[in-house]
Parts: structure tokens; C-alpha cells; sequence
């Protein structure tokens, strides 16, 4: 089995077991594991060509556009704000956590801030890589954020709703 085939095969096997069984991020986190876990047991990492993420990022674009209706747009006068707020809180967050991980020596200031500012694994790694960073760190950093993310979301996301069901 080629090096995607199999990264793709085991990431739809657990995509579709980790959503059958309604676990926390679902198929999601259900193939980003699977895949990861594949990619770590092989010799050479698997990757997707180009034109295939391009591809795939357009559908993911596309699935969250069709969610988006009118009713939406009086409550971007409320959401817009508290956006930029939260964005301008995250960069300075990570800025902050960029600062302290070069100041102990762990990490270069490139890989530091461009891994602790929020952003895409692919974009943010790729930067890293144009500017002379460490992309793999900084792919690392993002992957754990993402995937942090994307279990505690929905355990809070549960936890809100039975709290606020009593």
C-alpha cells in the first residue's frame, strides 16, 4: 500500500468509526488521528499533493459557506466585534507565549511566533519555512492546538449544555 493510499484509507476508517461512535470532534479528529497515527508507523511521512489540499480546502470552504443564510447578517453587527476582540487577544497570547519560549532558549523567534500565532498548519508552517524557521515545529504546535481544540470543544460544548438544562 503506497504512502497516501494508506494515510487516506486509515484516515477515513477513523473519520467514519470516531463519528459512528459520536466521540468529541467526530470524523474530524477521528481521521486526523488515524492518519497521524499511520504516518508515524511508516518510514516516510505520507503527503497530500498540492492541487488535492487546494481541492479539499475549496470543499471545506464551500460546506461552511452553504451554512451561512440572511438571518446571519444582523448578528455580524454583535460577532464582528467580539471577533476582532478575540483575534487581537489570541495574537497577543501567543506573542506572549513566543516571547517566553525564546527567552528559556526552547524555540528561535521565527518558529516561536509564527507556532504561536494563530493560523493555518499548512500556511503557518509554510511561512516558517519561507522565512527560515522550523515549519515542522511549528506544524507540531499548530496540530496540538487544533487537535486540543477539537476534543475540548465539544466536552465544554456538553458540559454547557447539561449545566444549562437544570
Amino acid at each position: 500500500m503506497s504512502g497516501l493510499t494508506g494515510a487516506v484509507l486509515w484516515g477515513f476508517a477513523g473519520g467514519y468509526l470516531a463519528w459512528r461512535f459520536r466521540l468529541p470532534g467526530g470524523a474530524v479528529v477521528g481521521a486526523m488521528v488515524a492518519t497521524a497515527f499511520y504516518n508515524f508507523t511508516q518510514p516516510a511521512r505520507a503527503s497530500m499533493p498540492q492541487y488535492a489540499e487546494v481541492a479539499i480546502q475549496i470543499a471545506v470552504g464551500v460546506l461552511i459557506g452553504l451554512s451561512a443564510d440572511r438571518s446571519l447578517l444582523p448578528l455580524l453587527k454583535t460577532v464582528l466585534p467580539l471577533a476582532l476582540l478575540g483575534a487581537a487577544g489570541l495574537v497577543l497570547f501567543g506573542s506572549l507565549l513566543a516571547l517566553l519560549s525564546v527567552r528559556m532558549g526552547w524555540l528561535d523567534g521565527v518558529t516561536a511566533l509564527l507556532g504561536f500565532t494563530p493560523g493555518g498548519i499548512s500556511v503557518m508552517s509554510l511561512l516558517a519555512e519561507e522565512e527560515g524557521g522550523k515549519a515542522a515545529v511549528v506544524a507540531t504546535i499548530h496540530f496540538v492546538r487544533v487537535f486540543t481544540i477539537m476534543i475540548v470543544a465539544p466536552l465544554l460544548l456538553r458540559l454547557w449544555q447539561t449545566l444549562s438544562q437544570r
